[in-house]
């Protein structure tokens, strides 16, 4: 089973995915989960050197190296693997933001990368700018990339994820979820996200036992973690 927490900057996708990881689940977060995406990184986020990096460049880098992280982190491994954003950001930022081709980017999306669930964090707009303001007194690179310098494109993108995004998802028939963070703490937050995952597997488990072509495993999450640090 792939699952997906995705959101905007601010709405706790980072703390979500090391509380999950901390149970001893696998988890990824993208572009940085294998050595070719961590030199990718980079020039995927448009940070310096690359600022000036072309967006359908940008767009075919973040496309290599999702495709590699799926084939070393996702492809063919048992039990519940979670993501920290996947092509699903991709849609938001360089889609809906940047009028890139959607069919562009459902041409690199491969016929097996399958996403069972996507679990959208959302929550009040100034909360989470406030957040995120917070975060970068403390770490200025945080979150920082091409897409977020100010305040108003990241109010646009919290905008397209609760909206745009969730749509989409639904008109392709992938499972998707939105948890609202603004008064929640982070142990609520996970709580809320293993139900979900949780339910999710039930219903995949129900799946196989009527026609057996698969072999997803109980989510306890007693996993072998992969994790590695970052997000888009």
């Amino acid at each position: 089973m792939f699952v997906v927490i995705e959101g905007p900057n601010g709405a706790g996708k980072t703390s979500l995915i090391k509380k999950i990881e901390s149970k001893g689940c696998k988890t990824l977060s993208s572009p940085n989960g294998t050595p070719l995406a961590k030199m990718l990184r980079p020039a995927c986020r448009g940070t310096e050197p690359w600022e000036d990096i072309d967006k359908t460049i940008q767009f075919m880098l973040f496309s290599a190296a999702r495709f590699d992280e799926y084939i070393r982190l996702v492809h063919g491994k048992d039990g519940i693997v979670v993501a920290d954003r996947w092509w699903t950001s991709t849609y938001v930022y360089q889609c809906v933001l940047q009028g890139l081709s959607v069919n562009f980017l459902e041409y690199t999306v491969h016929p097996e990368e399958k996403i069972d669930l996507v679990i959208v964090l959302d929550g009040d707009d100034d909360v989470l700018l406030e957040r995120v303001n917070a975060e970068r007194a403390v770490n200025d690179s945080h979150g920082r990339c091409t897409w977020t310098k100010d305040d108003s494109i990241q109010r646009k993108l919290m905008s397209i994820y609760r909206k745009e995004l969730v749509q989409y998802l639904k008109t392709k028939n992938i499972a998707v979820e939105v948890i609202d963070t603004s008064t929640l703490s982070q142990d609520e937050v996970l709580e809320k996200a293993i139900a979900l995952i949780e339910a999710k597997n039930n219903v995949i488990d129900k799946h196989i036992e009527v026609t057996g072509d698969s072999k997803e495993i109980p989510f306890d999450f007693k996993c072998q973690h992969v994790h590695e640090t970052g997000g888009q």
